[in-house]
Formats: structure tokens, sequence, C-alpha cells
């Protein structure tokens, strides 16, 4: 992500002669130029010293400099030398020149928000390096505590069940109020909020005033975080002191809540790239690169059974229903399949009409009990009786020792299976 789009403020690269080498948007549309103009100009054909008294360019900064055709737009700026090139840091700061009895306090706004401006910086670098949600949102909670100077900051999300939980942080209200609510509170109307009073947190949402009180709660800000229309959650960061605002603090917030939430989204998109590369898209069901996978290793060290399951007359319900029909016969076989089957067991599609069940066994018997309870389930003899019959051949392989090699498990179980439907089917057979 491009840290000069984010933030709004100016960002320009000098050479050592004073030349611009290139600006952001935000300064072009400031200085009154295109941006494809800027480079190669001088910057001081757009700010002059504001005072001479003021620091020059000499000086690190921070200063007040004004528009050198326009004397009454201002920005507070900074210069940070770097071995290839200069970066010149501004913020507006019209509105706050009107006297230099305030430029002691300007100075002050001003390397808050140089402060500020690192740590957004920083934070876009650590939420780049999570590699989970958990993680992120401790980032985000850490970094959004540190920004305020808050007693806790809480970050509470969405969660693929559709529940909304803590997910990192300490709950400024321990609890007294749901996650959903606070969700809520900032994602319907995607604003940031500064809250400074309990009535003023009352007639936000009824609950929230007590619940602060009880809780020693004074204050607090809280962001949603949304990204392209999706809402993830939001954070919270609570003050148990008297705690005033000012303008950046929702500037601050915004852009950590964006980049938090875009790398939320990110993380999600792997997560659903990485589901969909290892799980059969019909069925949802593992497949065949995950069952594979999980048998090397496994196999290492346990003694293991695999039941390679058939079904029977699949081709001709293809061939006279369709397409459809056939999907929705695989994905009634596979929730049948695995509700037959133990919680550590692996039901996994192997391709076409083809099903594998990975259990670990300690005798034949388990295995047999277990392609014995799948056969019935999916004869329909237990659940639902309007479901319709399925009938499958099943072939069950026990390795005959841990460190057996997978491929050959597979193969004696797949033998097996065509044995049971030579037989005619609706059975299962153990590999000889």
């Amino acid at each position: 992500m491009d840290d000069q789009t984010l933030l709004p403020v100016g960002i320009v690269h000098l050479a050592e002669n004073g030349r611009i080498v290139k600006t952001n948007a935000w300064f072009a549309d400031w200085a009154g130029a295109p941006m494809e103009a800027l480079p190669g100009r001088m910057i001081d054909e757009f700010l002059v010293h504001a005072h001479e008294d003021i620091m020059s360019l000499d000086d690190a900064g921070p200063w007040v400099m004004v528009h050198a055709q326009d004397p009454s737009k201002a920005v507070m700026a900074t210069r940070h030398r770097r071995p290839d090139d200069d970066v010149v840091v501004m913020a507006e700061a019209s509105s706050r020149f009107s006297a230099l009895r305030d430029l002691r306090r300007q100075y002050a706004l001003a390397d808050r928000t140089r402060t500020r401006l690192e740590l957004v910086m920083d934070s876009s670098i650590a939420f780049s390096t999570a590699t989970t949600e958990a993680r992120l949102a401790e980032i985000l909670a850490d970094t959004t505590a540190s920004a305020y100077r808050a007693e806790e900051s809480t970050v509470y999300l969405h969660m693929p069940d559709g529940s909304s939980a803590v997910a990192a942080g300490y709950d400024g209200l321990e609890g007294r109020l749901d996650a959903e609510t606070l969700i809520a509170m900032v994602s319907a109307p995607r604003r940031i909020l500064k809250v400074q009073s309990e009535d003023e947190a009352e007639r936000l949402v009824p609950g929230l005033g007590p619940a602060m009180r009880t809780a020693g709660v004074r204050a607090f800000i809280a962001a949603p975080l949304h990204h392209e229309e999706i809402d993830f959650g939001a954070f919270v960061s609570w003050f148990h002191h008297d705690r005033t605002f000012d303008d950046e603090a929702s500037t601050l917030a915004e852009a950590l809540a964006g980049q938090a939430a875009q790398s939320l989204a990110t993380l999600r998109l792997q997560a659903r790239l990485a589901h969909a590369a290892t799980h059969d898209e019909v069925t949802g069901l593992p497949n065949r690169r995950l069952l594979e996978a999980h048998m090397e290793q496994i196999m290492r060290t346990t003694r293991c059974a695999a039941l390679f399951v058939d079904l029977d007359d699949f081709k001709g319900v293809n061939d006279r229903l369709g397409h459809h029909v056939g999907d929705r016969m695989l994905r009634d076989a596979g929730e049948r399949l695995a509700s037959a089957v133990r919680a550590d067991d692996l039901v996994a599609r192997y391709g076409g009409d083809e099903f594998v069940v990975l259990c670990n066994v300690t005798d034949s018997s388990v295995a047999t009990e277990i392609a014995d309870r799948m056969l019935s389930v999916l004869r329909g003899e237990h659940g639902d009786p309007s479901r319709a019959a399925l009938r499958a051949s099943i072939g069950v392989a026990i390795a005959e020792h841990a460190g057996e090699a997978p491929a050959e498990l597979l193969r004696r179980a797949d033998v097996a299976m065509y044995r049971a439907k030579s037989a005619g089917g609706d059975r299962f057979v153990i590999a000889r």
C-alpha cells in the first residue's frame, strides 16, 4: 500500500538543490498545480517562510510556511533528510496561523502529527507482517492503546461462523455490553466516535453510560473496520481518566482502522484461496491433494486404515438427470459420510464419485465398524427418512505397519472396493 495516498498530508521529495523530485496529490492540490508539472521546479516557488524568525530549510522543522502566492494558505512542515533525497512532510495549518502567540501550541501539534504519521507508517509495516487475524488484532490493539495513551484498547471482530467476539486486547467494559452491539455502534454509521462522557454515551447506545460508570471508563474513541463494503468489526480505545480529542484523533483512527481492515481483507482472501486449493468445490470436503498430504504426515508414525468409497450407479444418475442432480447427490453423500465417522477421521472427495475416509485404528474391527456405519447412513437407515437411499461399494485397507506408503494403502483399498462392486455393491470388502 502507498503510504502517500493514505494520509491527508502533503509529501514532497526534494533533490539536494531544492528541486522537486515527486509529490503526492495533496500537495499538488494545495499548490494549485498539476502533479505531473511539479517535478523539476524549485520548492520555494510554492513555499516561503511565514516569518523571518521562523526556522529555515536548513533545520529539520517543524516550522510554519505559507503559499508563495497566497499567504493565507499555511502548512506545518517538517524535513526528513535521507541519503538519496530529502522529504518534506506538511499538514494544513492555515486556521492555526492567525497569530504568532499560538505558535508554540502549533509546534506541539505538529510534533504530535509527525509522531502519528510515523506511527501510521510503522503500523502499516506491522500489519503487513501479520499472518493470522489474531496476530493482526493484537497489533491493532497495541498500536491504538499506545497512540492514544489509553488504559485499554479492544479489537472486536465478526468471526467466520457469524458470531462477534473480542479478538484482541482487554474489554474495557468487562463484558457489560456484547461485542455485536459495540461493533454496530460504529459500523452502522461508519464513522469515528469520540465519546467524552457517560451522558453522551447513553444517548448513543442505551445502557452504555451505566456500563462505563461501573467499569470506571470516562471516555473512549472507536472506529469501524471496513474495506470495500465489508464490515470486519471495530476497535475501541478506553480511558479511565477525563479525555478530550483533537481533530487529528479521528484522522489517525481512520488511517489505522483502514490499514487494519485492508490487511484483514487480504488475510481472508488468502484463507479462501488456500481453502479452495485444498477442498473440493462441490462438496466442500478436503480434496485429493489435502488427503495425500495428510496421509504422508500421519502414516509415518501411526497405523491407520483407508476406506475407499465409490457410489453405486452414480454415472446412471448423471446421465439420466444431469450433472446438477449428480452434484446434489455428491454433496448429500459427503454429508452422510462425514456424519458416520468419528471426529478425528478425515473424509475426502477423491475424484468423480469416489470418496476416501482415513482413520486411525488399532485393529480391523474398528475399520469395519466405520464401514458398516457408513453404508447404513448412506442407505438412510438413520436420520431423515425422506432422504433418498444411496448405495456404495467400500474397500477397506489397513496399514500393515507405521510407515507404509500412502499410495500402496490407497491401491489396496481401491482393489478391495472393486471387489465389493463386482459382488453387487452396497457392501464393504476388506483388502487381502
